[in-house]
């Protein structure tokens, strides 16, 4: 059930309507945090630019290219990061 949910809404948006509950349900290493990084303005206007054409957020861009350079190095992140081999598994593993 939690595949199709993701295949409707975004993972923060899911955390947000679990609320407390998702600390039971959801594995710690794909819950959501806030993270402010400073970028030259070309990069950014190309990430709305990339959200408004895949109609989604700058977030969602972000995570798709992120799971993307995780997917090609998760021998070596999985070993070094704790819990990181059961997020890129999670839902389905």
């Amino acid at each position: 059930m939690m595949a199709k949910a993701l295949e409707v809404w975004p993972l923060h948006v899911i955390e947000e309507a679990l609320g407390d509950d998702a600390d039971g349900i959801l594995p710690q290493a794909i819950r959501s945090a806030e993270l402010r990084v400073r970028l030259p303005r070309h990069h950014i206007e190309m990430l709305e630019y990339r959200a408004d054409q895949q109609e989604t957020t700058v977030s969602g861009v972000l995570e798709r290219e992120l799971d993307g350079i995780a997917s090609a190095h998760i021998e070596e992140l999985s070993a070094a990061l704790p819990g990181f081999a059961e997020a890129m598994a999670w839902p389905g593993g």
